[in-house]
């Protein structure tokens, strides 16, 4: 099984058994989790902004990186392909979640996009080199940082709730087992 991370006290993420720990078990709990350690990673950014000037930044850049294209899309699948279709079932249209399912779809898909670019200067930077003219992910960064809070924000205050209410024992004991398929 691949093991997820969880930032560590130096803001570096160490990893940990999912189901170990029993976080799976419940997948909202676990997709709130993931949206803790998403925001660990926004900081991690900012601290990788702030501290690009000073060199050094080779481990942190891996481990960004690291959660960027293996851990993200594994989150943004949960969603995708499991959490958001069973809300859409389950949720009548008075809920209101129709618009906001779309545009935090749309979001995932820019955020996949934001990854490839950032993806090529993380992989420099990993390398131990020094990027040129660092204002593109410095930018790119940024606003990454800035649109994950705000889409983590609207999932954790009105998606899943809906979904606590909504989705039956059933439909959490798929989604896990599912979520825990993507992590083998």
């Amino acid at each position: 099984m691949t093991a997820a991370r969880e930032p560590g006290a130096s803001g570096a993420f160490r990893t940990f058994d999912a189901d170990q720990a029993g976080a799976i078990a419940d997948p909202l709990d676990y997709l709130r989790l993931e949206h803790e350690r998403q925001r660990a990673v926004c900081e991690a950014l900012e601290r990788l902004v702030e501290t690009m000037d000073e060199g050094a930044v080779a481990g942190a850049a891996q481990e960004i990186l690291d959660f960027l294209t293996e851990d993200l899309s594994r989150h943004i699948a949960d969603e995708e392909r499991d959490l958001f279709p069973l809300l859409e079932a389950r949720c009548p249209p008075e809920d209101g979640l129709k618009g906001l399912l779309k545009r935090l779809r749309r979001e995932h898909e820019m955020d996949e996009d934001l990854v490839e670019f950032l993806r090529a200067d993380l992989e420099f930077l990993a390398l131990g080199r020094s990027l040129a003219n660092p204002t593109r992910l410095l930018i790119n960064l940024r606003e990454f940082a800035s649109t994950q809070r705000r889409h983590l924000a609207w999932e954790d205050e009105t998606v899943l709730p809906l979904a606590e209410t909504r989705l039956s024992d059933a439909d959490r004991a798929a989604m896990a087992e599912r979520m825990r398929l993507r992590r083998r």
